[in-house]
């Protein structure tokens, strides 16, 4: 089965490299207009449900996607973005955040969280499914998931972008990551 891994589109904070976290900033019209495209590759795909963070740019990223689809959306909290704690709203290193601040959801907690949240989706479908997410978030993932060779601290993940991880019941592959729609539909839909 596949999970397809997709970063919410664009907000004004993103322009500015504010550090997001947890705070909800919705998305920006750049933002809108990037979900359409990223939706568009999805439609005529079965996906069997798409899960996303409570956030209303990962939401409003889903509900774009479930137009196309007609999978329901469910939230999931295990979903949502990193903990910044007092940085959040600064522009600071996303890089190296821990240079600023003390107060920060701790990096391997992040991954956890997510991995968790994926293998309970995995475990209630029976076909490939799509969940929306953050980039710190997603970065934690692919970090733990490839031994440090992509994610947090490498990858700077663009808005609207499909990640591609594989369930084989036990664990997860990263297939792709970082995609674009127009090379997903090339790689997964041609």
């Amino acid at each position: 089965m596949y999970v397809y891994l997709i970063r919410h589109g664009a907000t004004q904070w993103n322009k500015e490299n504010r550090i997001q976290g947890r705070e909800d900033i919705p998305l920006s019209s750049e933002g809108m207009a990037q979900v359409q495209v990223c939706a568009r590759a999805f439609r005529g795909m079965e996906l069997q449900l798409i899960a996303s963070s409570p956030l209303s740019r990962a939401l409003d990223t889903a509900r774009a996607i479930a137009a196309v689809t007609g999978a329901p959306v469910v939230e999931r909290q295990g979903l949502i973005e990193r903990d910044f704690g007092d940085i959040s709203g600064k522009v600071v290193d996303i890089f190296n955040p821990e240079k600023y601040t003390t107060d920060l959801e701790p990096l391997d907690q992040v991954a956890d969280r997510v991995e968790a949240a994926l293998q309970e989706l995995a475990g209630e479908c029976t076909g490939s499914f799509a969940a929306v997410s953050h980039g710190g978030s997603i970065n934690a993932l692919l970090k733990k998931l490839t031994n440090g060779e992509i994610g947090s601290g490498k990858t700077r993940l663009k808005n609207a972008c499909i990640s591609v991880l594989q369930w084989d019941g036990d664990t997860f592959t990263v297939r792709d990551f970082n995609l674009e729609a127009g090379e997903f539909l090339e790689k997964y839909r041609a």
